[in-house]
Order: C-alpha cells, then structure tokens, then sequence
C-alpha cells in the first residue's frame, strides 16, 4: 500500500515511492528508492521537505499514516470544493478566437527578446531595461483583453530555449494572478519585469549545468541555487529598476515555512510578489515539458500545490492562484462524463468546474469526431467533467484544438 507519513517517521529500510516535491528540487537521480541510511533521511530534511509517500509491500511501514488514496480524495474534494466557491473576478474584452492569434505572435516575439537580452547579460553587457519594458505592456494589454489565451500556449517549450521561454511564461502568469487580485496597472508591469528577469542569474551559471540533460548532482545543485545571489547582484547594475521588481528575483525560491533559499526567509518575511512568484515559478516548472522529464497536468500540478500549501506556500494565495488559471486551466485534455474527450478552450467567471470545452473524441468507440463546442455552464448542459486525461495516453495534442 502507498501511504503518506511525515519524515520525522522516516527510517531506514523503507521504500519511498514519491519524495514528494518538484523533480528539480531535489538532488535523488529517481524519485523512488530505499532509504539506506539516517543520512538519506537527513538529505531528505534539509530540501525543506514535510511528507513523503512510502511503499508498504516494498518496506517498513507506518500503521496510523493514512493511504495515498485517501489523501487524493481529500486532495480532490478540496479542488471541487475551490471550484464551486471560487469566483474569477476579471472581465473579458475579446474572445478567445479574437485573441489567440494575437497572443501566438506577442509570446513569440517575447521569447525572442528576452533570449536577446539573457544571451547579451551571460555575455557580460548590460541588461537594457527599454528593451523589456514594451513587451511587458503587449502581455499585460493581451492579458486584460483575455487572459486565458496567452496562458494556454505556456506549457510547450523548446529544450534550447527553456530558460527564455519559462522566463516569459512566469511573467505572463503573475501578471496574470496580479489582474486577478485586483492590482494597479502600473505595479503589475513593475511584476512582470521582475518576472521576466526572476532567473536572470543562471546567465552566470555555467552552462554545461544550466542545461545538463539529466539530474543534477549536490555540487550541481548548490551552484544553481547561487542563481538567487548571482541575479541580485546583476540587477544592482541596472539603473531604477523597482524595489518590486527587485523582490521577485530574490526571494522566488523562498517557502512560507523557512525551508526556501538563499535567505531561508518565513512567511511575511517574505514580500506579497516574493510569494506570488514562488508559486508561479513551481507551477510553470512542474507543467511544462522538457527534454528528460514530462510536465504534469496543470489540474494535477494544481493539488499539488494545495498539499504543499500547508507548508510552502499561503494557502490563500493558491486559492487566489486556482481562481486566476482555473481548475482545468485553457488547453486542458478532460474526460466527459458521456465518454468524450474535449479541450477545455474557455473559463467561466462563476463556476470554475463548467468551463466552455472543444469535443474532439469518443473514447467508447476509439475515434476522433468533428470538434465542436460545448458550453458545460449553459442550464441546459446534461454533462460534466470527470476528470483530466494525458494527452500522451491518446496522443492527442491540446494546442492543437485551442
């Protein structure tokens, strides 16, 4: 049986069948394996982690530690609990069809500007702060027409290009989650910046570990983690960049509970966008796809950052997140109670579980059918969502739906 028990019950000659924190969090070359020793245990403690997922038929047990099982359920019922009470609170100005073509060509042009100016900084020249500052304004601008159209082309990223396009990925998102909480234009373009530039510092990182098709080893690690200093001290070379600009570079790594780095900062300790930018940055990292790893469904990813929330994270804050994106974000791959598969392609302001959905696949009889669009918040609707499906299982590819 798989069972979640706190590490203060690890010991030695247990199987762990999930270390249970993001896959670039930790140094383990897999996520499942047996604990030899009070030094694996105490490898475990010091990445800050609280819980980890144990396999009882593979090693020791812990008898009152409740299954994998039902922590899922209480995982899920608390999403639909959110789903049913969350509310979005921002308006739309264009329609998905209206904005998806824009939002392609802005994130394209986003992508390239910023790998220009990363390659310029890993160079050694000065970062050019005007040369950022329009393309925050085409994002935020894109983000208040419709924000769910620029979010649901985020996922997919180039091995080559990674650092660039998670750059821009995590900006887009908290400028997003900043519309979302009701923030001032001018404040949110002052995130966004911050957002752009939050991993500025792996430019002085070398790159056979930046971009190391594998796990990193301790010593690896430890210089990545020096991004955090290497970005604080680039950004005292550019003239009047914002304090909140600033706050993002240096403490997206921090965690509400005191186990982030590089100043192992604790919850108020830490800046409203600091946080804000923690959670943007574990939620793109954990969704998107890379060379040596597949992203995680976005709804997937989502309970997991509530069960991390009793640590890592202010769990208003990830309600606030869940209320931004969705409980099946845009480009989501769901099953449908009648049997079909459909891309979710548009939010809904009051019920956050009855999203607009594109049907593409009857799953009872294995064939693709002419898409079209179902609204599941209409009264008249007789279908819900059961839940979310790989693509990879049907080999489907959301993107191309949307």
């Amino acid at each position: 049986m798989i069972k979640k028990i706190d590490v203060s019950d690890l010991c030695p000659d247990m199987y762990i069948h999930d270390i249970n924190c993001g896959w670039m969090e930790h140094t383990f070359l897999r996520n499942r394996f047996f604990v030899k020793n009070q030094s694996d245990i105490n490898s475990i403690v010091s990445l800050g982690i609280r819980h980890v997922y144990i396999d009882t038929s593979r090693g020791l047990d812990v008898p009152e530690a409740p299954s994998a099982e039902k922590v899922h359920q209480q995982l899920e019922a608390e999403i639909q609990n959110l789903g049913k009470t969350l509310k979005r609170s921002v308006s739309k100005q264009a329609s998905m069809h209206e904005e998806i073509v824009k939002a392609r060509r802005i994130f394209t042009e986003a992508c390239s500007i910023v790998g220009s100016v990363l390659h310029d900084c890993r160079l050694g020249r000065q970062v050019e702060l005007e040369k950022l500052e329009p393309v925050i304004t085409t994002i935020t601008d894109s983000i208040f027409r419709n924000p769910d159209a620029i979010i649901s082309l985020l996922k997919i990223k180039r091995a080559d290009k990674y650092t660039f396009q998670h750059s821009v990925a995590v900006s887009t998102l908290l400028i997003s989650f900043c519309r979302a909480m009701e923030i001032d234009r001018s404040d949110i373009e002052l995130v966004g910046i911050g957002g752009l530039l939050h991993d500025i510092g792996k430019m002085k990182v070398p790159e056979r570990i930046l971009n190391k098709p594998g796990k990193l080893t301790e010593s690896e690690f430890e210089v990545m983690k020096n991004h955090v200093n290497y970005g604080c001290a680039l950004l005292e070379t550019i003239p009047n960049l914002s304090p909140v600009s600033v706050s993002i570079v240096a403490e997206h790594h921090e965690r509400h509970d005191g186990s982030g780095y590089p100043l192992k900062l604790k919850s108020d300790e830490i800046s409203l966008y600091g946080q804000m930018a923690a959670i943007v940055d574990v939620y793109d990292a954990l969704t998107s796809n890379r060379v040596y790893h597949n992203g995680n469904e976005p709804t997937e990813v989502l309970k997991k950052m509530l069960e991390w929330s009793e640590h890592h994270f202010s769990p208003p804050l990830v309600h606030h997140f869940i209320r931004t994106i969705g409980i099946y974000p845009v480009g989501t791959l769901v099953r449908l109670e009648s049997g079909y598969l459909a891309v979710v392609i548009e939010q809904h302001h009051d019920d956050l579980l009855r999203p607009k959905v594109r049907l593409i696949f009857n799953s009872k009889t294995l064939s693709y059918i002419q898409p079209w669009d179902y609204d599941l918040s209409k009264p008249d609707s007789h279908d819900r969502i059961s839940g979310f499906e790989l693509p990879s299982r049907w080999r489907i590819n959301p993107a191309n739906y949307i």
